[in-house]
């Protein structure tokens, strides 16, 4: 049985844990970490882990461990602005760094990385894009573009094999919804509806994003890039009518100007933006088979992570 090596820059983070998890299923896949320093290591102790940034990690361990596809989700974060222009040059420089590591090698691996759909911008007309779109980036997207564009620069001249991987919004017990949504309800009863809700969203829960991602790994050719969502656009509306029906509550407006207040321009821009995608490579992504193919199911699956983590880690009366 021929090994794998596998390596995932990101590994611990909301998507790179489920990628994980996925490759983890099949036994010829030998994975490789970049992972921070406060980690669970107990729960990796099966793969080879390397403590690290992309800035500083010794790039020597890849020629020890000869990468046959790397999955890239690592990105140098920020709490606001200053510090989000600050990271995305020092990503910028971190992925040069890397590219030039692997057009070294003599046989350079694939390379996923995951971007997302922000970097398509708000869709004004409303119809669904595919990945030939033009990239505009708005909100987060327009700090991460700069870490980005190494790689674009490097699939464009086709010195190395790059795939980007754009999902939609990603549904899971962490992240946006988190924050925006479960933590609103727990705080209130109610579900947030943002602006007017016409804004249209395409979503995924995070284990077919997983999926879907290893599956362009796999399966897509080579330079080609991948819009990643489970289902037909649904408009903001729908989605929080949805979620207050599961949870047999009501929905609550929260104006642009009261989010903005609360949140800041680049969390607005996010919430508010219509990004309703497609994809041109429907065969593809068909042979993937979703576990939670609609809203409902992925909500569903979403609600019942967090109603468990709340039971196991409530506070003591």
């Amino acid at each position: 049985m021929k090994t794998k090596n596998i390596w995932i820059l990101g590994g611990t983070g909301f998507i790179g844990s489920a990628l994980v998890r996925h490759l983890s299923e099949n036994p010829k896949n030998s994975l490789h970490l970049l992972v921070h320093r406060n980690v669970p290591y107990r729960s990796l102790e099966s793969h080879n882990t390397f403590t690290g940034s992309l800035e500083n990690f010794d790039l020597a361990w890849m020629e020890k461990y000869s990468p046959d596809v790397i999955f890239h989700l690592a990105r140098l974060g920020g709490s606001n602005a200053f510090t989000r222009n600050l990271s995305s040059y020092k990503g910028a420089k971190a992925n040069y760094r890397l590219i030039r590591c692997l057009e070294s090698m003599k046989k350079p691996p694939t390379l996923v990385y995951v971007s997302g759909s922000l970097m398509y911008g708000h869709q004004t007309s409303g119809n669904p894009i595919d990945e030939y779109a033009s990239l505009s980036p708005v909100s987060y997207a327009k700090y991460y573009i700069r870490g980005e564009e190494p790689w674009i620069e490097a699939q464009t001249k086709a010195s190395l094999d790059i795939r980007f991987a754009r999902p939609g919004w990603i549904l899971g017990p962490a992240s946006w919804f988190r924050i925006f949504y479960w933590q609103h309800y727990v705080k209130t009863g109610k579900i947030p509806l943002f602006g007017d809700g016409q804004q249209r969203m395409s979503l995924i829960h995070v284990d077919d994003c997983a999926g879907q991602i290893a599956n362009l790994a796999e399966k897509g050719s080579k330079l080609q890039n991948l819009n990643i969502f489970s289902g037909p656009p649904v408009t903001q509306e729908i989605f929080a009518e949805t979620l207050a029906s599961l949870l047999q509550t009501q929905t609550e407006t929260i104006s642009v100007k009261t989010l903005k207040n609360e949140f800041g321009n680049t969390v607005t821009e996010a919430l508010t933006s219509s990004i309703p995608l497609q994809t041109k490579y429907c065969e593809m992504a068909s042979i993937y088979i979703p576990k939670y193919p609609d809203l409902e199911a992925m909500l569903v699956k979403t609600l019942s992570a967090l109603k468990h983590h709340e039971a196991v880690f409530s506070k003591t009366p």
